[in-house]
């Protein structure tokens, strides 16, 4: 009789030992979902905020000649030819050699004589093409056409770089120009290759990002040169251009909101609702029932991601905004914020993966900072120079209407032969310095 009770109280101890792990399990994965549904909500809102704001850019006009409408729809009837130009510069590439050299051009290392026969060929054949898409930039508002930004349609997609051929003949552009003795053409085409440069950014992620940068760094120096050469009213257009230009930089923080939504939309159509996906706007919910990579296997990985998405998604949101502070405030805290996040369930995961990446990107926009205030600096003192016979002793006000993010130290050096250097404080940006000739 004893024997049968104890058998008894093992056994209710056992069942409620089983009810209690499936009663926890179920309370996990009604967490679980509970968060993810919590988190398709944010995505939801996240991607129609940021579809409306990539539509219709409203960014300061870098020149008083502006043209109607949008830059899409400037740019949409172009981009056939664009694609060619693409395909073509990307087959010279190949080439190291040829593609080096039609850098170093790009950048006054060697003269415009020295440029490859075929990237002159690619130049001629496509010059007015190029000042066709450079007069896009000065449209009322910005936008990039159907296929370039991160929520379009992912079978609509074109190349994210696309526009960098563009500005890479912009660069021989200016070159030219400059050659045949056209200063005021040349300014005029460096900043609307800026203007345009600066567009790229607007609703097309962290890539975009990365090619509004590099089109300032292909421009940077023929910039200079054409500055240089600019006549005092050119330089005073140019400072008012500039100024312009570097207010509507993007933020980085946008970047890493669109490129959240969009690897969000990329993995999480097996746990989103079926009414959260026909709330998403048409081409985020394309994306979401087409992604470009299927990350959910069977069995138990929807389970883990149930709980790693949404993590992943409050971390960029936390990421965000520490994109647009300094360089040394901005690692500290990501190396902070990285150790202090919780741990995903997917093996080989890790939040110590997105630093390196993020720190690169940034990288790029402080040095797209950077070369638009030095452009700045040095038509300034080119200004004072001409005005005062020499040239100032401390650096005019680059800013002294309204603040701009995150503005570059400078300081100025003067050197032998009546020359005046401008060089970032930063370590980091000191090789970007330019050289001020009377």
């Amino acid at each position: 009789m004893k024997t049968g009770s104890t058998l008894r109280t093992i056994f209710s101890l056992l069942v409620g030992c089983v009810l209690l792990v499936l009663v926890t399990m179920l309370g996990i994965y009604w967490r679980l979902q509970y968060r993810s549904r919590q988190a398709g909500d944010v995505l939801i809102a996240e991607a129609r905020a940021l579809t409306y704001a990539s539509e219709r850019v409203a960014r300061p006009l870098h020149t008083d000649a502006s043209l109607p409408g949008t830059l899409h729809e400037a740019l949409e009837p172009l981009m056939p030819e664009i694609s060619l130009l693409y395909s073509d510069d990307v087959e010279l590439s190949g080439n190291k050699a040829l593609h080096q050299t039609y850098e170093d051009v790009q950048h006054g290392k060697r003269p415009l004589a020295e440029l490859p026969g075929p990237y002159r060929e690619l130049f001629e054949r496509n010059r007015l093409l190029i000042q066709r898409a450079l007069r896009a930039s000065r449209t009322e508002l910005g936008g990039l056409p159907k296929g370039l930004r991160d929520l379009d349609e992912p079978d609509h997609r074109r190349p994210d770089d696309m526009l960098s051929s563009v500005l890479g003949l912009a660069a021989l552009e200016v070159r030219s120009q400059l050659e045949e003795g056209q200063a005021s053409a040349a300014l005029e085409t460096c900043l609307d290759g800026l203007a345009l440069a600066r567009d790229a950014a607007y609703g097309s992620g962290t890539s975009g990002a990365r090619l509004s940068a590099s089109g300032y760094e292909r421009l940077f120096h023929p910039c200079a040169d054409a500055l240089g050469r600019a006549t005092p009213e050119g330089r005073k257009q140019a400072t008012l251009a500039l100024r312009r230009l570097r207010e509507g930089l993007r933020p980085l923080s946008w970047a890493l909101r669109e490129e959240s939504v969009s690897l969000s939309l990329n993995l999480v159509s097996e746990v989103l609702a079926p009414e959260q996906l026909e709330e998403l706007p048409e081409g985020a919910r394309y994306r979401a029932r087409h992604p470009l990579v299927s990350c959910i296997q069977p069995r138990f990985e929807p389970l883990f991601f149930l709980h790693d998405w949404p993590m992943n998604m409050e971390y960029l949101r936390q990421v965000a905004p520490l994109m647009d502070l300094p360089s040394e405030q901005r690692h500290a805290r990501l190396v902070a914020l990285e150790r202090s996040s919780g741990a995903f369930w997917y093996p080989g995961v890790s939040f110590a993966l997105y630093t390196p990446r993020h720190e690169e990107s940034a990288s790029h926009v402080d040095g797209q900072k950077a070369r638009v205030d030095l452009l700045l600096a040095l038509a300034l003192v080119k200004a004072h120079r001409a005005e005062h016979g020499t040239w100032p002793t401390t650096l005019p006000p680059l800013y002294p209407e309204r603040e701009v993010l995150l503005p570059t130290a400078l300081k100025l050096q003067p050197t032998e032969g009546d020359t005046l250097r401008l060089v970032p404080e930063a370590a980091a940006l000191q090789e970007l310095a330019l050289t001020a000739t009377p």
